[in-house]
């Protein structure tokens, strides 16, 4: 289901991140900001030379020419024979002039039609509705009943007036100083107190260029029979979106991407971006309905290194139709990469716990010294990812990571007449395994310390220490990963220690048993337990913070809307790559 099939290992994508919209949220977010919006008022108004040409002039000309007169406040329908202001705006040559301003109809919102349609593909086409919030045509109808029209959009009820047009999702570079929305702006501020970050910020855009260059807009709703609208479809439409990239294009929403990267973090590098539609057994849904548009998905993909990823069609739904309205979208890391920054975490204490032990056995003549030791190893081992990755174990846990050491120490000695001899094993075995279910990462140590102790006289052995586990502890620590009120990432855990170490099993044997090595040989096992007991109770319990922050951390986007997201239901896929619900911080 959705996000649960993530699986960014697969080598078909080499993603580090995904982060996929809903169209839903998108259009949700695009109309929060066009409701808000000061945008500024278009006016284009034409009249006719000496050759009956349609040119531009401008508005406060015209008005001026027609002896103050403005065409905007003439009503429908009045008579260019009586009425003043026509005959002045007649004799100024004027043809008609178009009104409009950007932003939300005053209509019901179930009667907007959606401001981004998705398309499908890697270059992420999108039918661009652009909704206005004041539209007004004016203009003579000539003929031999010459007729004046003054039309606006429906107010209050009906479907409003709109232009249409195919357009691509470009992004640009933008200065960190510029005007930025808040969420933008904390973004920065959060990047420029970390450690030295050299950063860009990235600008997702509509392309209104390509609307005017591959494709003709056109104007939803207005009644094709007015003269006026040849006027408006070949002359206003270049004009008025000439102007609006003047003041801006209309901007779907920023990242941010790191200039170098660090692998041992968490960074991104490069980000691109794909369409993808609802789909069906795989394939995308052919005439979807309303509702399954709303299901497509922009996708944005990221990288840690620098190199611009190359956006790959996915073969599985981010969001279902049932979850759209849910959430706003969802996030996966790649299973790799984050648990390669996991085993660094997790291994910074992991050398404390691999532990050589040694034992030395020396005489003199018919006396024996038993010397036994431990300290940290010089050679330790580490965790390292798990390949290929098994099935879940009777928990429903998956193991991601290992751990294997081991040190064995044996020794013996021989009394000078060679009648009596003894000898002992002390060994430690180090066992790790990191695993995850659900949204739960589960580490797991087991330290084990094997000894042994006998000895021989003439001929006849006795065993003074069997052979068991007299060291052997458990630590197990879980992680929960969840969100706390606000939104925000919250990492808690637990710990306990099992401990199964056998009961001390010393029965001295024969002459030699009554010598006393039983304290010499029980140090060993002290030795082994003072080194590990500053670590092996306490160890990865510490990295909550740093688990939350790094989490937090990919947090770099800001998205349509131009509002930053909060996270809900953290999981891990079926092939464990890192997943999370997404919902807008002021969802619609």
């Amino acid at each position: 289901m959705s996000v649960s099939q993530s699986n960014l290992s697969d080598p078909h994508y080499g993603f580090d991140l995904v982060v996929a919209v809903t169209q839903a949220s998108v259009n949700a977010t695009l109309k929060q900001l066009l409701a808000g919006l000061s945008a500024p008022e278009v006016i284009v108004c034409y009249v006719f030379d000496d050759s009956d040409n349609l040119v531009p002039i401008a508005y406060e000309t015209l008005v001026a020419n027609a002896k103050g007169s403005d065409p905007f406040a003439v009503p429908d329908g009045a008579n260019p024979s009586t009425n003043q202001d026509l005959i002045n705006l007649a004799a100024a040559s004027f043809a008609g002039a178009v009104k409009a301003r950007l932003g939300l109809p005053d209509v019901p919102l179930a009667s907007l039609p959606p401001i981004a349609t998705l398309g499908d593909g890697t270059s992420a086409p999108v039918l661009f509705n652009l909704l206005c919030a004041e539209f007004q045509i004016v203009g003579f109808e000539y003929g031999p009943h010459t007729k004046w029209i003054n039309q606006s959009q429906p107010s209050g009820s009906g479907a409003p007036w709109y232009f249409s047009a195919n357009v691509f999702l470009n992004i640009t570079t933008i200065n960190p100083n510029s005007p930025v929305p808040p969420a933008v702006q904390q973004r920065i501020i959060q990047l420029q107190h970390q450690a030295p970050n050299a950063f860009t910020i990235q600008k997702l855009f509509l392309d209104l260029d390509t609307a005017i260059l591959e494709a003709s807009p056109t104007i939803q709703n207005i009644p094709p029979g007015w003269p006026v609208w040849n006027l408006i479809s070949s002359v206003f439409l270049n004009a008025y979106f000439t102007q609006l990239r003047q003041n801006g294009d209309p901007v779907l929403s920023y990242s941010f991407t790191v200039t170098a990267p660090r692998p041992t973090t968490l960074e991104l590098g490069a980000v691109s971006r794909e369409a993808s539609p609802l789909k069906q057994n795989g394939q995308p849904i052919k005439n979807p309905t309303a509702a399954q548009a709303d299901a497509a998905t922009l996708v944005y993909i990221g990288t840690q290194s620098t190199t611009v990823p190359v956006p790959v069609p996915f073969p599985w739904n981010w969001v279902e139709l049932n979850e759209v309205s849910q959430f706003s979208g969802v996030q996966a890391v790649r299973r790799d990469v984050f648990f390669t920054y996991l085993a660094k975490l997790i291994n910074a204490e992991v050398g404390n716990l691999c532990i050589a032990t040694n034992v030395h056995m020396t005489h003199s003549g018919e006396d024996f010294k038993i010397h036994y030791s431990s300290g940290r190893s010089t050679s330790p081992q580490s965790f390292r990812p798990v390949s290929p990755i098994g099935p879940p174990d009777g928990d429903g846990f998956t193991d991601v990571l290992s751990l294997s050491f081991v040190n064995n120490s044996h020794d013996n000695s021989e009394s000078a007449s060679h009648a009596v001899e003894i000898w002992g094993d002390y060994n430690f075995t180090l066992t790790g395994h990191v695993a995850v279910k659900g949204n739960q990462i589960r580490v797991q140590v087991r330290a084990v310390v094997y000894m042994e102790f006998k000895h021989r006289e003439v001929f006849v052995n006795y065993t003074d220490l069997s052979g068991k586990s007299y060291y052997d502890k458990t630590l197990t620590v879980l992680y929960t990963l969840g969100v706390e009120q606000n939104g925000a990432l919250q990492v808690t855990q637990t710990n306990s220690v099992a401990n199964q170490s056998a009961r001390w099993d010393f029965d001295p044997q024969g002459i030699l048993g009554k010598f006393g090595f039983e304290d010499k040989v029980k140090n060993g096992l002290t030795s082994v337990s003072t080194d590990l007991s500053a670590y092996i109770d306490t160890a990865f319990t510490r990295y909550v913070d740093e688990l939350t922050n790094t989490i937090n951390g990919y947090r770099a986007w800001v998205f349509p809307g131009n509002d930053a997201f909060t996270f809900k239901n953290l999981s891990f896929s079926a092939s464990q790559d890192l997943t999370a619900q997404l919902t807008y911080v002021n969802p619609n």
